[in-house]
């Protein structure tokens, strides 16, 4: 029975690295193919010829590979601007959730349950008429405030949920010391909830970094379109640069891989820690 069980394990894990891993490995194999070969009916994994023009395109200076750095660059504008302000807002939002006791708070937290299952959809337009009427249009902040809207309510109900599992007593403590209020916040609850406040910023920083349908609606010149629009605009009426795309996607996974990667161990402990106790 124990060696079934090990085969299963070892069979689920294979599989679960085909699935995850498969899709990114041919991309990559795309994007090393010459168009000629991408649909050449053979049954062989690599293509006979490789060839890295595709990345070399994006790296030198041309007219696609310009647009597409400045995508990434618009791409990490958003990311910043919905960090530096909604972080804060949700860390705010938490605390008075978890620590005081008013009229409402449950009902508020539940509702922020609500929130997350909206489809992006169903408020798309009307925020496409609110931005034209107040000409926010195509503007980098304005967007990054759809973002903060979008992920304001997920990240303060885990933070919340965290710092409920944060003795009171610790707070009071300091405070019976002489702390205030905020000196407390940022001497006790602070250090104490890293893992959260890591796990939270990487989610919102990988689902800003991959946004889509929001900024094709709210977002239309070269200096607002984050990377994702740009690279969609690589496929036009007459034709599909498959090897292209695939290259630009390749190099859009660095920064995401890269801050996944550097703090995947936050992500899983902040994920179960924050979602214990609501």
């Amino acid at each position: 029975m124990k060696y079934v069980k090990k085969a299963g394990y070892a069979v689920a894990t294979i599989l679960f690295l085909i699935f995850t891993l498969g899709p990114f490995i041919w991309t990559f194999i795309i994007s090393i193919t010459p168009d000629y070969a991408i649909f050449a009916p053979t049954s062989e994994l690599l293509p006979e010829k490789i060839i890295f023009s595709n990345y070399v395109e994006l790296f030198s200076g041309s007219r696609r590979g310009t647009t597409f750095f400045v995508g990434m660059y618009n791409s990490l504008r958003a990311v910043g601007i919905t960090l530096c302000i909604g972080i804060p807002i949700a860390m705010m939002s938490a605390y008075a959730l978890s620590r005081r006791e008013f009229k409402g708070r449950i009902v508020i937290k539940n509702l922020f349950l609500v929130t997350m299952v909206i489809p992006v959809m169903a408020t798309i337009i009307p925020l496409y008429r609110m931005f034209a009427a107040g000409k926010m249009l195509d503007n980098i902040f304005w967007l990054s405030m759809v973002y903060v809207s979008s992920y304001l309510p997920m990240a303060s109900w885990l933070i919340s949920n965290y710092f409920a599992t944060i003795p009171k007593e610790l707070e009071e403590a300091a405070m019976i010391d002489g702390c205030g209020r905020f000196a407390t916040f940022i001497r006790i609850i602070l250090p104490l909830s890293y893992p959260i406040i890591l796990s939270v910023i990487l989610i919102v920083f990988l689902n800003t970094w991959s946004q889509f349908q929001i900024p094709l609606i709210l977002a239309s010149s070269m200096e607002t379109k984050p990377m994702a629009i740009v690279v969609s605009e690589f496929m036009t009426k007459d034709s599909i640069q498959y090897g292209l795309i695939a290259a630009a996607g390749m190099i859009a996974l660095i920064p995401p891989a890269v801050t996944a990667l550097l703090f995947r161990k936050y992500l899983i402990s902040g994920m179960v820690k924050g979602s214990v106790k609501g």
